[in-house]
């Protein structure tokens, strides 16, 4: 994926500031929804999207008798016979007072509304129904750029890559100059976006700006996460001393007790399980574990460790984290890390020998990158399918040697890591 061109005049940029993403429902946004919330949840749930949509389409002054008569009651009729949960019930019910008076309807109140059904689908477990309510917000906001950056971090996560960019890039047209928080949030999502993508060279880029902007505008938390973001991309380059220098900054500039403390920990225990350094690696998964509550987020980490284990050989551990993993595979928010973490199960498999749930897990794996169009996961994915049909490991380049100031460097990080989150784990034990 190429990043679009920046605007290269004030006045391109202001046109662009005015003309929010088209505002169109699509058929395929329906069917996600729908397979989502299957019967009457889903039926009333589309039908006050397409009508607040319909809303936001339509002029100000156009909008008197944009629904047949007694709309609105029908509405309430339907939503008294299929009586959804009761936390719906007040949004619902505003969506459906709109089309008794169209042209009188309050935005402020259908936003609301809107976005209180945003949230209900998130605690459902409904994402795309959080995206398509999140999406409509935006557009009936144009000018929000925190609602700009909502939207685009939810389509990256289910993979709507086009989508993503273009409300990552409308997010950061809008908070520029005014909101530089959201300005550089923008540049980190959009490199998230562009990594996963796997086009490296655009995401150091754009996340280079974000820590620029961060710097200048004296943003720790900001500046923390993109010297995070940099030490991942590094990694992937092999440029180790500059990464590692990354997440030293990125170590300081968070400090004790920040939240994305434990995910740079993480990342740090991936890199080295991908180097094969497994012992190194378990310590640090397992005291960041704890930390990570959140479905998507703690399917990754018991992936990691699960692979970790069976590489040091702890069956007990690598059973125990496999078992829980596989139970949030199917929690439906998980879809965006399913693939990744399938793999990662497998590649833990394959080290302990076990073959049939190495090529089980591997062919979940392949099916689901491919689903959702990760090609470097389903290429690895077809690699390791194939091997452990075959009853042995993927084979692997020969591992270079690391350096003896880098293998210093590493222990140290490891320590200051484990130790900030033990400190971290002090503190918060009292409030447990």
């Amino acid at each position: 994926m190429k990043p679009s061109r920046p605007a290269s005049s004030g006045a391109r940029s202001r046109a662009a500031r005015s003309m929010p993403p088209p505002a169109h429902l699509d058929a395929a946004e329906g069917a996600d929804l729908l397979g989502e919330l299957p019967g009457a949840p889903g039926v009333l749930l589309w039908g006050a999207l397409r009508d607040f949509m319909l809303w936001v389409e339509t002029p100000a002054g156009a909008r008197a008798g944009l629904f047949e008569p007694g709309a609105g009651e029908l509405r309430r009729r339907e939503l008294a016979a299929h009586a959804p949960e009761q936390e719906l019930w007040a949004p619902l019910l505003t969506l459906a007072q709109m089309a008794d008076a169209p042209e009188r309807a309050d935005a402020g109140r259908l936003v609301y509304a809107v976005r209180t059904i945003a949230r209900w689908a998130e605690r459902a477990g409904a994402p795309a129904t959080r995206l398509a309510f999140t999406r409509a917000a935006a557009l009936a906001l144009p000018q929000e750029a925190a609602l700009a950056l909502e939207t685009a971090r939810l389509a990256r996560d289910l993979a709507h890559h086009a989508q993503s960019e273009t409300w990552f890039r409308r997010a950061i047209q809008l908070s520029r100059g005014c909101d530089w928080e959201s300005y550089a949030w923008g540049f980190i999502g959009l490199g998230v976006l562009y990594m996963r993508a796997g086009n490296y060279p655009a995401a150091g880029v754009v996340v280079s700006r974000a820590l620029r902007v961060a710097r200048k505008r004296r943003l720790a938390p900001i500046e923390g996460s993109a010297h995070h973001h940099l030490f991942v991309f590094c990694v992937d380059a092999a440029r180790m001393e500059e990464g590692y220098g990354h997440a030293r900054a990125a170590l300081r500039a968070y400090g004790d007790g920040h939240p994305r403390l434990p995910a740079l920990a993480h990342d740090l225990g991936c890199f080295w399980a991908q180097q094969g350094r497994f012992a190194r690696a378990l310590p640090i998964f397992e005291a960041a574990l704890p930390w990570f509550t959140d479905s998507v987020a703690r399917l990754l980490a018991l992936a990691n460790y699960t692979r970790a284990a069976a590489g040091v050989g702890d069956r007990r551990r690598y059973a125990n984290a496999r078992a829980e993993a596989m139970g949030l595979l199917g929690v439906p928010i998980c879809g965006e890390v399913a693939a990744e973490s399938m793999l990662l199960i497998a590649q833990g498999d394959t080290g302990l020998g076990e073959w049939a749930r190495a090529e089980e897990a591997a062919r979940q794996a392949l099916e689901i990158a491919a689903r959702r169009g990760e090609a470097r996961t389903r290429m690895a994915a077809e690699a390791h399918l194939q091997a452990a049909r075959n009853g042995r490991a993927v084979e692997r380049a020969a591992q270079l040697a690391e350096a003896p100031h880098l293998a210093l460097q590493a222990e140290a990080l490891a320590g200051e890591l484990r130790a900030s989150l033990a400190r971290q784990a002090a503190v918060a034990a009292p409030l447990a």
